[in-house]
């Protein structure tokens, strides 16, 4: 959310500054309750991503995140 106020140099808080939105915009869902790894969960995060195909250029990640 400071990164959206400020300005910062990222994809996410620049698609927030730049297109017209706000912080008020902004929302955060969870999709799953995960209990495990850390390894675990990013290895699940990898598989939504996916899923929800927000990878560049349908979205803002990039395949090393």
């Amino acid at each position: 959310m400071s990164r959206i106020r400020t300005r910062h140099n990222d994809p996410v808080a620049e698609h927030f500054y730049t297109y017209g939105h706000s912080v008020a915009d902004f929302r955060v869902m969870r999709l799953e309750k995960l209990n495990g790894s850390d390894e675990y969960r990013k290895t699940i995060e990898q598989l939504w991503k996916r899923k929800l195909r927000t990878f560049k250029p349908y979205g803002l990640n990039t395949k090393d995140q």
